[in-house]
């Protein structure tokens, strides 16, 4: 039977809302449930955080104490300091995980231009979860009720992304999100591909990467053994999956994903990294610096995260022990 896991919370920046979405999640679990949380930040910040948003930190749950934010440091825009915070708690996070004192890595939202400001780079967390974990490779998938949504590019230009777009990565991309696909409660899962031109190109007649690139793409896919359909027009392949068709979907560029999966339901998108030595799954937006130290943000969607990481299937080992 499946253990249940040990959850790692990173605080993210502390200058944006990543400390006031984890306390408020927090407060509303149980004590068995925050018995199985660690949080790692600044303990003295979220003290203060939950003070002024009216809860309470559960006292079950442990923190990993950086102590690394400068008392009364201003909130609300990028600086050096919230980013050299953030780059910590990340680097913490990811021992804690690899240590074996949590199973799941949550992830509240950093900044990158505070990053940059830190001297750290503006690498975004998939980046340097991979190089602090030494993967060398990662799978992001969108989860959003039985959706499961992966992509084949992430953070390229749409100019880019297409130019990016071979038969021998799509094949690759593919394999990757079969192997991973058991850690998603999917065995020998059917798979689709989304299409990238309109209309799946109407055989070249606009554009003819369905022709060159994806077709082959999922031939050499199926080829290997995996269960794929595709190309499937965009503006269709969502709303079947939503119905019911395919197990999981790669689509082929950022806002392909985000922008139908958000409009369905923001709050309820959880983002899930594969192929690391643990899962991380974290909130699908910013640091939201407009409204950060106001107590104004909402929560739903670190309670959506949370939820999806205390049920994540952790296998047990011989003896009990994990």
């Amino acid at each position: 039977m499946p253990a249940d896991p040990r959850v790692a919370i990173t605080m993210g920046d502390p200058c944006g809302v990543g400390p006031e979405v984890v306390v408020k999640a927090l407060a509303e679990r149980g004590p068995a449930d925050a018995a199985r949380v660690v949080v790692v930040g600044d303990q003295a910040l979220l003290e203060r955080t939950a003070e002024a948003c009216g809860v309470a930190l559960p006292p079950a749950v442990d923190v990993v104490d950086l102590a690394n934010v400068p008392p009364g440091i201003p909130v609300g825009t990028p600086r050096a300091e919230g980013g050299e915070a953030a780059w910590q708690y990340i680097r913490a996070g990811v021992d804690v995980c690899l240590a074996g004192h949590a199973d799941v890595l949550v992830t509240a939202p950093i900044n990158k231009y505070s990053l940059e400001l830190a001297g750290r780079g503006h690498d975004g967390h998939t980046e340097l979860l991979m190089e602090m974990s030494g993967a060398d490779w990662s799978l992001t998938v969108f989860l959003l009720e039985r959706m499961k949504v992966a992509f084949y590019s992430r953070h390229l230009s749409l100019r880019d992304a297409i130019d990016a777009i071979t038969a021998d990565g799509l094949c690759r991309q593919l394999e990757r999100l079969a192997s991973v696909a058991p850690s998603l409660g999917l065995e020998a899962p059917e798979l689709a591909v989304a299409g990238l031109n309109p209309h799946c190109g109407e055989q070249g007649l606009f554009g003819r990467e369905e022709i060159d690139h994806i077709a082959p793409g999922i031939a050499l896919a199926r080829e290997h053994g995996l269960d794929v359909a595709g190309p499937i027009p965009a503006d269709s392949i969502f709303h079947q999956h939503r119905e019911g068709r395919f197990d999981a979907v790669l689509s082929l560029y950022h806002d392909q994903v985000s922008a139908v999966l958000k409009s369905i339901d923001f709050h309820g998108v959880v983002s899930v990294t594969l192929g690391l030595p643990f899962p991380r799954l974290s909130v699908d937006h910013g640091t939201a610096f407009d409204i950060a130290g106001r107590n104004l943000a909402d929560h739903a969607n670190m309670r959506a995260t949370l939820d999806r990481a205390m049920a994540w299937p952790v296998p047990a080992v011989a003896g009990g022990a994990r």
